[in-house]
């Protein structure tokens, strides 16, 4: 077991042996030169040393540990590196040819220009600084980090976000089934009633395809209970095309047309797929560098970017404004001092794209809902981003009786982003009459930044009486009569939010559909403050509705406080809520919640109810996470009735190690495995704990992105030691993906050396177990601390000038202690 492994296990923490190395001088930052130490500081009780390797100017002695790889700044992954030492003794990183082309060298400018050598295979040691100009290595012991440092020509130029395609992980072959139960009692006046559900989301993941079933079971007083699956479908990535085939029960996307459910099969691209910066849109920066330049991009008066050009034209295409308005302002702060500025105007509409990208689907079926025809249909969209500032779109679905067309674009300008598109249909129901109609849809988005007004959303949408959706088709099969009602005329959606401070802002929203055929028209409005002091957080809000045709005006009112009930961080939040309605509704409620453990996963809410009408009510509840799922319990008791609703979630996985029980699940998950070791936690997750067989269950990860495991040293045991705390991963989506963590279990025993002259050891000599494995170092105190030695055997230690040998017998185990203490006597070898 190397040093740095050992001291993971310790949990003493990444940078605490770093001042072990500043004690004797070393750090990463000294240039490689041999040292000499003071004995009469080193020895203290007046034990020898043996410092060779440090004496060389090296920061660790030969061996093997897990640490991070940077390169340029920026952390690529985390993995074991040998430390070898050279012909002059100082023990350097043996840094091969395949891991430069992992960190991202660009091997073909190398080869060009001479730097490595054709016919190199990929194991073979890489002398970065001798052999690429400017380039450097150094161990960076206070982190445990090689941090790497080449040229930008000699690296390969890749989107920021970008995850190659060969790491991605299509998983393990295992079976889900995540569940959520409730089970309600209404009691009223001595009458029972109950309700029951449980929900199920199954999945069978094999070979990289991903079996999927959604299914119920409900019940309740006076009815059987029934079950009923809902969905069933099968998909798989299908990665030249950068989006997955799927086939069952299935929705179309909603870019377009209105999605709807189909049974049938479907291709579609994935966003996800894509690196960071090519997901959303974003504009194009250009501009031209009068000297080696410094460039700022600011939006809403912070920067967001920066870098740094040489003379001449360049050009960013990788920033990632916030929101989706907020015009950007460019800075240029050249090498004498000059700065230049100009604007570059930002807003654009959810379907846009950047330059050159291209989203499609294709869907063949059948649509599908219960109790209404399946008429077969066939649809294709495609988004496509035509220029830095244009993206084109359109669409065709068609059935037997149906026929629809869309095309539109999508713009950012200087007066904000606006998409424009229009669609005809035409349509033949089974009253034989045939409708045609277009259906313009205009949508726009601004931010003012003078004034930080945003118009989050401004829609407008106009159909003619012809205009008819797929869905309005199937209606209209239905009823032979469709003149009983008139389809949707105009609607109009408004948006706007405007930022007070940095705690405040006003929110207004407006919402009116008008229909045709006198059908009358339906109108919402809404407007919201919100705001906060210190870490108290208060909102108001006020609106109105109109329904129809006939119905009356409903005005509301409300307005909602919370505050801490102390001042630490965990402290438990006071509530409450106010809500009066024009139609004589009025109701009050007060509740206290918060957590009842350190870990945050028991919880509690408490809270009193006053309801016009119905008087006073008073209920309680409890929600513990465990990391087997989740449970809760709510009560509450009014004047005349009582309601008690139990409910719990989770997930089953069967994989090749077993069944493991789990929080709810997210459609991308892990299984964690630390063999044998039970009770281990993973950093960030409070409630994820391995079991008894050492496995547990990840619940959220992001597919085709870099998620790093990290075990939670602190909940390792004193007698279980890892070679390393963590794991990255890369999923596919829907992927059951797995991390194999080594550990060890045994004894922790500190052994006090002394040789038969009755000298101590010298300080920084090393033991092996009877195997030739590496123990550890001894300390300025001649002592070594082993694990997982047997309770018997013999152990040597070596150094410049020596060794000796240890014959030892461990007494039983003492499970109170962390480590245990024995005095040995070495032997000078015969």
């Amino acid at each position: 077991m190397s040093f740095f492994q050992r001291k993971l296990s310790y949990r003493i923490g990444r940078r605490s042996w770093a001042t072990c190395f500043m004690v004797l001088g070393l750090t990463s930052e000294l240039p490689a030169a041999e040292f000499e130490f003071n004995d009469t500081f080193l020895k203290m009780d007046g034990a020898p040393i043996d410092l060779k390797y440090f004496e060389k100017g090296s920061a660790v002695q030969p061996g093997t540990y897990n640490v991070d790889l940077y390169l340029n700044q920026t952390l690529i992954k985390r993995q074991d590196i040998t430390f070898s030492p050279d012909a002059n003794g100082e023990v350097k990183p043996v840094v091969s040819l395949g891991l430069l082309k992992e960190l991202g060298l660009n091997l073909k400018k190398a080869l060009e220009d001479g730097l490595i050598s054709a016919n190199l295979d990929e194991t073979a040691p890489v002398d970065v600084k001798a052999q690429i100009t400017g380039a450097d290595v150094n161990f960076d012991t206070t982190s445990l980090s090689l941090l790497f440092s080449i040229p930008q020509a000699y690296i390969k130029r890749v989107s920021r976000g970008y995850v190659d395609p060969s790491v991605w992980d299509n998983g393990i072959t295992a079976f889900y089934s995540d569940y959520q139960a409730n089970f309600t009692r209404n009691s009223n006046q001595g009458t029972n009633s109950d309700y029951h559900y449980l929900g199920l989301r199954n999945g069978f993941n094999l070979a990289g395809w991903r079996f999927r079933n959604e299914s119920a079971v409900t019940g309740g007083s006076g009815t059987r209970s029934q079950f009923k699956s809902n969905r069933n479908y099968v998909e798989r990535d299908v990665l030249r095309m950068k989006g997955k085939f799927s086939l069952g029960e299935l929705y179309t996307p909603g870019e377009i047309f209105d999605s709807m459910r189909f049974r049938g099969a479907q291709i579609a691209s994935d966003i996800g797929m894509l690196p960071d910066n090519e997901v959303g849109y974003a504009p194009v920066i250009r501009g031209i560098a009068e000297t080696n330049a410094t460039v700022e991009i600011r939006q809403g008066g912070y920067v967001i970017y920066s870098a740094n050009v040489p003379p001449g034209a360049f050009e960013f295409t990788d920033i990632y404004p916030s929101g989706s308005n907020g015009d950007l302002q460019i800075r240029i702060i050249e090498a004498d001092g000059r700065v230049r500025e100009y604007q570059q105007s930002y807003a654009y509409q959810p379907i846009m794209t950047r330059r050159g990208n291209l989203r499609y689907s294709v869907t063949a079926g059948s649509y599908n809902y219960e109790g209404q025809p399946s008429p077969k249909f066939t649809q294709g969209t495609l988004v496509y981003g035509l220029s830095d500032n244009l993206t084109t779109f359109g669409g065709v679905l068609a059935s037997a009786d149906y026929r629809a067309v869309n095309l539109g674009a999508g713009i950012n300008s200087g007066i904000g982003g606006i998409s424009l598109d229009i669609t005809n249909s035409q349509s033949k129901p089974a009253s034989g009459k045939s409708d045609k109609g277009q259906s313009a849809r205009f949508l726009y988005s601004k931010t003012l930044t003078r004034t930080n007004t945003t118009f989050a959303l401004a829609a407008y949408r106009y159909s003619t009486e012809g205009y008819r959706s797929f869905s309005q088709h199937v209606d209209d099969m239905m009823y032979r009569d469709h003149t009983r009602y008139g389809p949707q005329k105009n609607r109009v959606d408004i948006k706007v939010e405007q930022s007070l401070s940095q705690r405040s802002s006003l929110g207004v929203s407006l919402a009116e559909t008008s229909y045709w055929r006198n059908q009358g028209r339906s109108r919402s409005w809404q407007m919201s403050f919100s705001s906060s002091f210190s870490d108290i957080s208060y909102n108001l809000a006020l609106s109105r509705t109109l329904g129809g045709a006939g119905s009356s005006a409903d005005n509301q009112i409300s307005a909602s406080i919370s505050m801490p009930l102390g001042s630490s961080r965990n402290s438990h939040r006071l509530n409450s809520n106010i809500v009066s309605s024009s139609n004589g509704q009025k109701s009050i409620q007060t509740g206290v919640s918060g957590y009842l453990n350190e870990s945050n996963t028991l919880n509690y809410s408490v809270q009193s109810n006053n309801t016009k009408g119905s008087g006073n009510s008073a209920g309680a509840g409890l929600g513990w996470d465990t990391p087997s799922g989740r449970l809760g319990a709510n009560y509450s008791q009014g004047r005349d009735d009582k309601h008690l609703d139990l409910n719990a979630s989770g997930s089953v996985v069967v994989h090749g190690g077993g069944v493991t029980f789990g929080q709810s699940l997210g459609e991308t998950f892990g299984i964690l495995e630390v063999p044998e070791a039970d009770d281990v936690g993973v950093s960030g997750w409070n409630a994820v704990r391995t079991n008894r067989k050492g496995y547990a269950v990840v619940p959220y990860m992001q597919p085709y992105r870099y998620n790093w495991l990290d075990l939670d040293t602190q909940t390792l045991g004193s007698d279980t030691e890892v070679t390393e705390t963590s794991k990255m991963l890369v999923p596919t989506r829907g992927a059951i993906v797995k991390a194999s963590y080594s550990a060890q279990t045994g004894r922790r025993v500190q052994f006090e050396l002394t040789q038969e002259t009755g000298k101590r050891v010298p300080f920084g000599a090393q033991g092996y177990d009877q195997e030739g494995k590496l123990l550890g170092m001894v300390d300025n105190l001649s002592r070594l601390l082993a694990f997982g030695i047997p309770d018997e055997g013999k152990i040597e230690v070596r150094w410049a000038e020596g060794s000796c040998k240890a014959d030892y017998k461990l007494s039983p185990v003492n499970k109170k202690l962390a480590y245990e203490r024995i005095q040995v006597p070495c032997r000078a070898p015969l």
